[in-house]
């Protein structure tokens, strides 16, 4: 039997080997109920099935291999990109996700197997090739949304650690100049305000030097503006 029949009409047995894998080999998958594993699970299948039925060009084949197919789903999301914002909500990591695919991909082909010995090499081969390009190009979207997810989280736990340390940040400094300011201090106190102050504006530097180096990492911008440095006090 070709492959794209064989995985149509073997879906279940498939996601039940692929399903075995998941709860004893990802982690993340311990938690999940067994429709949150399997969501969109059978929707990739269908995609590979299709896509293994679809001619294609020398041209499409390497524009496929280097992970710029056509997208599965077109402009809407994919089944392997809403597959990665859910696996992205229920805690997994990146090499968990890799993890998924590859057992996907390894439940196909040991189920398969079983059909070689009734067909020729020559029939398996370009099956075996166009498998493996369709595993590539949705492990590619689900990755790159996964990834994009990271970043845009990445950036907004930084922008509120950002934010939540600049407000006592300001109220330290501003407190500080305001004591100082008094002239009610004597020699001492006005030596320990003054380092207040300047261990204040020094931490506010900081804080604006670290939304910088994010900001070269994450290569976007962070969703707060950093509070500019107060000139140091002396002392």
């Amino acid at each position: 039997m070709e492959l794209a029949p064989f995985i149509r009409s073997n879906e279940d047995v498939i996601v039940a080997d692929w399903e075995a894998f998941a709860h004893t080999s990802v982690p993340s998958a311990a938690h999940m109920d067994r429709s949150a594993l399997r969501d969109h699970i059978r929707g990739l299948l269908r995609f590979i099935a299709d896509d293994l039925e679809t001619s294609e060009t020398e041209r499409e084949r390497s524009e496929k291999a280097k992970g710029r197919g056509p997208k599965e789903g077109g402009a809407c999301d994919s089944a392997a990109e809403t597959h990665a914002a859910l696996r992205f909500s229920g805690g997994f990591d990146t090499i968990e996700m890799i993890s998924e695919f590859r057992a996907l991909r390894a439940s196909v082909i040991k189920l398969w197997r079983s059909e070689w010995a009734k067909a020729d090499a020559a029939d398996i081969l370009p099956d075996l090739l166009r498998f493996n390009e369709a595993i590539d190009q949705v492990m590619t979207e689900s990755l790159g949304r996964f990834t994009e997810k990271l970043t845009r989280s990445g950036s907004l736990f930084v922008g509120t650690l950002v934010d939540d340390f600049q407000s006592p940040l300001a109220v330290l400094h501003d407190s500080a100049q305001a004591l100082l300011a008094t002239r009610n201090l004597d020699d001492e106190q006005v030596k320990l305000v003054s380092r207040i102050e300047t261990s204040a504006s020094l931490a506010n530097r900081l804080v604006s030097e670290l939304v910088a180096a994010v900001r070269s990492l994450l290569n976007e911008d962070l969703p707060v503006a950093p509070r500019e440095n107060t000139p140091d006090a002396g002392g």
